[in-house]
This record gives structure tokens, sequence and C-alpha cells, in this order.
């Protein structure tokens, strides 16, 4: 019995510690150096953006990656196609790639083609639209799906984007602005209201 309560002290003592695993009936000790390191399956972290800022859309088994994008000063919805790493570009020849926002709407982004792509392919996609990305910023996220061909493959990925609302504070400066100026107006018509009153009319009179 006092072995028993030898054996309980010590395990109590290891795990106020951090020293000590593995106190079960008849284990022996181990220290957190004996302990095998964590692994990881992922070279990478989905909750970290794109290389570009944007929303990562992992696509088929993490095949290839799409980075979503809402440029509020381009007016553009913008996607680029990476590799599985989430980093490099990769050109498709597909004519356009769709966004279901999940909110019964589909956008359909067509081919920006940039310098380092093939010719006939294109690794961005993308769609000019003051009002759509105007609703989607006030909306602020995205749940949806993204669809795309690359090679012979129509690949579909879950999206889970959200977006700051940084535009809102360029609406209310326009705003505040405007008023400044119509304010201008009636200061200036301000001065002939203040001298009509002077008038030699009540001298007449006396």
């Amino acid at each position: 019995m006092f072995r028993d309560r030898l054996h309980k002290f010590a395990c109590a003592m290891g795990v106020s510690t951090g020293l000590f695993l593995g106190c079960g009936g008849g284990e022996e000790f181990k220290t957190h150096t004996e302990l095998p390191p964590p692994s990881h399956d992922h070279d990478h972290d989905h909750g970290k953006p794109g290389p570009h800022g944007g929303s990562l859309v992992e696509l088929g088994e993490e095949e290839y990656h799409a980075e979503l994008l809402i440029d509020h000063d381009a007016h553009a919805v913008r996607v680029y196609l990476l590799d599985k790493e989430g980093k490099t570009a990769v050109p498709t020849a597909a004519t356009e790639l769709s966004v279901d926002t999940g909110s019964g709407e589909v956008l359909l982004l067509k081919p920006a083609r940039q310098e380092s792509d093939p010719e006939g392919q294109a690794s961005v996609f993308e769609l000019v639209d003051d009002a759509v990305v105007h609703d989607l910023l006030d909306a602020g996220f995205i749940h949806g799906k993204l669809t795309i061909a690359i090679g012979e493959k129509t690949l579909t990925g879950g999206i889970d984007a959200h977006f700051d609302h940084d535009h809102d504070h360029d609406h209310k400066d326009e705003k505040s602005a405007a008023p400044a100026g119509e304010a201008a107006a009636p200061a200036d018509a301000a001065a002939p209201a203040e001298a009509a009153p002077v008038e030699a009319a009540p001298a007449k009179a006396e």
C-alpha cells in the first residue's frame, strides 16, 4: 500500500510540474523530451491570406488553390489561380471562372492574362463591376463556391471569405465633403442679405 501511495504521489508531482507522463498502472514514466513531436500533414495554413492578400480556396483534393480578392479601388472581383502550396501562379485555358456567392447570384469572371502567362492562357480571372463590389463589401463575406477548369478537370472549392469595411470610410468622407461645399453657397449669399437692412428709406421718412 505504501508503494501505491508513493506511485500516486509521484504522478501528482509529475502532472503539477509537467515533467512526467504515463502514470497508468504498470507503465514507465516518460519525460516530455521523450515524446514524439506533433505531426503536420499540410505545409500551408488556410487561415493565412494568399500572396496577394486575398482568401485562399482549396480546389479539388488540394491539387490547386484559388485566391479570391475584392479590389475596391479597381471595382473588381479578382481570382488568382495557384499551385497546391498556394504560392505559384497556375495558368489555364479556361474562358471563364464562376463564383457562386451563396446568395443566389453567380458571378462570371473572365481571363485577365498576365505577362508571365503562356499565350492563350491566364492565371488571373476578373470581373469589373462597381455595384457588385459595393454589395459584396457591404455584405462583408462570401459563403459559396468557386468553379474553374484546369487542364481536363473541372474543379470546385468552397468559399469562406470575409472582407473589411474600409470602403465605408471613403463613402463617409465623400458625403461629409458634399455638405461642406453646399454650405459655402449660403455663406456667400448671406452678404447681400446683411446689406439689405441698411437702406436710405428710413432717413427720408424722418
